[in-house]
C-alpha cells in the first residue's frame, strides 16, 4: 500500500513552510554573517527531549547532540571515553569504577561532577514515566566516591556495562531539580556539543553549536532537525534542497542520484527488520504455524524487489556490523511446500491472523513490505488481515508490548551490540510474547562472560530462536542518505545524526 498522497504533501508543505522563514530560503551553507547551518530530516517527531524520560527513535539523534554520556560508541563500533576518561571492574563484572574528566561544563556554565552522574542514573529509576528503566535493572546502587569518581554496583555480572552507559545521558542536578521533568523537557540543558534553541512540535528542533564544548566547538553554528515521516517526502526534500541530509529508501537511490542536486552516501545498516509473533494465543501459539510463516517468506525476493537489492536476508536479530552477529547461521530458506506441509501438520483451520505494521517511520518502505509479506503468507494458505497504524501510535504499542498476532518490527541498537535486542526481545523481564526458560537463562549467562565466550552464548540464542520461531528475522537493509554535496558529513553505523564533526564546505 502506498503512502496516502495528502500525507506526503502535508509533510513536504511543513518542511517548506519551516524553511521559508530562513534567510533567503537556503538550507546548507554559510550566511552573510558567516554562520553555517544544516537542516536534517528525521523520521519521527521527538516525543520528549528530556533524556531521563526518553522517547521515540526520533529523539535519539537530538539527545546525543545535546547531552553527554559516560562513554560513547565510536564510528568503528567500539566503546570510547566521553565524560568518563577511564573505567575498570572487579573480576565478577559487578562493581564498576569510572573516572570523570574535570573539564566538562553544562550549557549554563556550571561544571559537571560525579553528583550529576549519580543523580541522572538515579532519576531514571525514580521517574515513573521513564522509558529507560529497563536499561538499569542490573544496577543496585551508584555513588560518588569523590567529585571525579563514580562507582556502580550491579546485582548480576554485566560484562558490557560500559557500553550500556552510553544509553544514559547526564543532566545537571540543580537545573533538573528546579525545573522538574516537564520544565526540563521544554528547556533542556546538557553538556553536549550543541545547545538547545527551540522546539516547535511537529515542525522543528533547532540547536546551536557549543563554543565551550570540551571536545572542541562544532564547525556548524546551527542545525535544524525537521520530522519527515513519509519516505517520499524525504526524497523530495533532498531533491529540492529543502533538507540537506535525510535517510532515503534504497529503492529511491537512483532517483536521488539522477537529480544532480544531492548525492547518495550509503553504509551497511545496523538495522534488522523482523516479523514478531504473539505466541500466547491463536494459531501462532503452534510452533508449526510459526515455522510455516517463516518458510513462506521469500526474503531475497523482498530485498531484490522492494529495496533494489540493497540489503541482505538475515538469520538473527543483529546486523553483521553489530557485536554478537554469528557468521555461521544461515537465514531460513524460502520453501512454500514445506510451509503448506507445516500448516497441514498443525491442523490450521484458516483462522484469521492480524498483521500489524507502521505506515511510516523507522522501517523504510514499511507499508510496501507488509503488503509483500502478506501476499506470500496468503499464497501458502494463511488468512492474513493487514492493519496499518501511524508510526507514533505503533511505536507506543511496540514499547508497551501491546501488539498481537503478527507484527512488523525493527531493531537498530544504538550501542551496536546484541545486548539490547536480547534484553528487549528475549529476557524474562521484558518479554511477554513467549515463555522459554532456556533462552531467558542464556540471556543472563551472556552478561557474565565477555569476548568469544559471550559470542558463543549469543549464537546459541539465535539458533534456539530460529528453531522455535519466536521472532523471524527478515533482512538487513543498506542505509542510504541523500546529502547536499556541500555538507561534510558521513553516515554512522548506529544510524544517528551526530553533527559534532559535520561542516559546510
Amino acid at each position: 500500500m502506498s503512502i496516502p498522497r495528502p500525507r506526503i504533501l502535508a509533510a513536504i508543505t511543513a518542511v517548506g513552510l519551516l524553511l521559508a522563514g530562513c534567510a533567503g530560503g537556503a538550507t546548507a551553507g554559510t550566511g552573510g554573517d558567516g554562520e553555517k547551518s544544516v537542516t536534517v530530516a528525521i523520521t519521527q517527531d521527538p516525543e520528549n527531549l528530556n533524556p531521563v524520560v526518553g522517547g521515540s527513535f526520533g529523539a535519539l539523534s537530538l539527545e546525543f547532540n545535546l547531552f553527554d554520556q559516560l562513554t560513547e560508541i565510536l564510528p568503528d563500533g567500539s566503546v570510547g571515553p566521553r565524560v568518563a576518561s577511564q573505567w575498570s571492574s572487579d573480576e565478577a563484572f559487578t562493581v564498576w569504577d569510572f573516572t570523570l574528566r574535570d573539564d566538562v561544563v553544562f550549557h549554563d556554565g556550571t561544571p559537571l561532577s560525579a553528583s550529576d552522574v549519580v543523580f541522572s542514573f538515579e532519576e531514571v529509576l525514580a521517574d515513573p514515566e521513564s522509558n529507560r528503566k529497563l536499561w538499569l535493572t542490573d544496577m543496585t546502587s551508584v555513588e560518588a566516591v569523590d567529585d571525579t569518581h563514580v562507582r556502580f554496583t550491579l546485582s548480576t555480572p554485566f560484562s558490557e556495562w560500559p557500553r550500556q552507559t552510553t544509553l544514559i545521558s547526564i543532566v545537571p542536578e540543580a537545573v533538573y531539580t528546579e525545573l522538574g521533568s516537564d520544565g526540563f523537557n521544554e528547556s533542556p540543558v546538557g553538556s553536549g556539543p550543541f545547545t538547545f534553541v527551540s522546539w516547535q512540535r511537529g515542525q522543528s528542533v533547532v540547536v546551536a553549536g557549543n563554543a565551550d564544548y570540551f571536545g572542541g566547538a562544532p564547525a556548524l553554528d546551527t542545525v535544524t532537525f525537521v520530522p519527515v515521516a513519509a519516505d517520499d517526502a524525504r526524497v523530495t526534500g533532498v531533491q529540492s534542497g529543502t533538507v540537506d541530509i535525510a535517510s532515503i529508501p534504497t529503492a529511491q537511490v537512483a532517483a536521488v542520484e539522477s537529480t544532480g542536486s544531492a548525492e547518495v552516501r550509503a553504509i551497511p545498516s545496523h538495522q534488522v527488520v523482523y516479523l514478531g509473533f504473539d505466541t500466547t494465543r491463536g494459531p501462532l501459539a503452534d510452533p508449526q504455524v510459526r515455522a510455516a510463516v517463516s518458510r513462506a517468506i521469500d526474503r531475497q525476493t523482498v530485498v531484490d524487489t522492494i529495496f533494489s537489492g540493497r540489503g541482505a536476508p538475515n538469520s538473527q536479530l543483529v546486523a553483521p556490523s553489530v557485536v554478537g552477529y554469528a557468521d555461521g547461521l544461515a537465514p531460513v530458506e524460502h520453501d512454500p511446500d514445506a510451509a503448506r506441509a507445516a500448516l497441514a501438520a498443525a491442523g490450521y483451520d484458516g483462522s484469521e491472523i492480524v498483521f500489524q505494521y507502521a505506515l511510516d517511520g523507522a522501517i523504510p518502505m514499511g507499508a510496501e513490505l507488509a503488503q509483500a509479506i502478506a501476499g506470500q503468507l496468503q499464497a501458502v494458505g494463511l488468512d492474513v488481515r493487514l492493519e496499518g497504524t501511524d508510526n507514533a501510535s505503533y511505536d507506543i504499542l511496540n514499547r508497551e508490548h501491546s501488539l498481537s498476532g503478527l507484527f512488523l518490527g525493527q531493531f537498530s541498537p544504538s550501542i551496536l551490540d546484541a545486548g539490547l535486542p536480547l534484553r528487549f526481545l528475549f529476557s524474562a523481564e521484558a518479554n511477554n510474547y513467549f515463555d522459554d526458560a532456556v533462552i531467558e537463562q542464556l540471556v543472563v549467562d551472556a552478561k557474565a562472560v565477555d569476548g568469544d565466550a559471550r559470542l558463543a552464548v549469543i549464537e546459541q540464542i539465535w539458533r534456539l530462536n530460529q528453531d522455535a520461531g519466536y521472532v523471524a528475522p527478515l533482512y538487513t537493509p543498506e542505509a542510504a542518505y541523500g546529502v547536499d554535496p556541500a555538507v561534510v558529513w558521513e553516515p554512522r553505523p548506529d544510524g544517528l545524526f551526530i553533527m559534532k564533526d559535520a561542516d559546510v564546505s
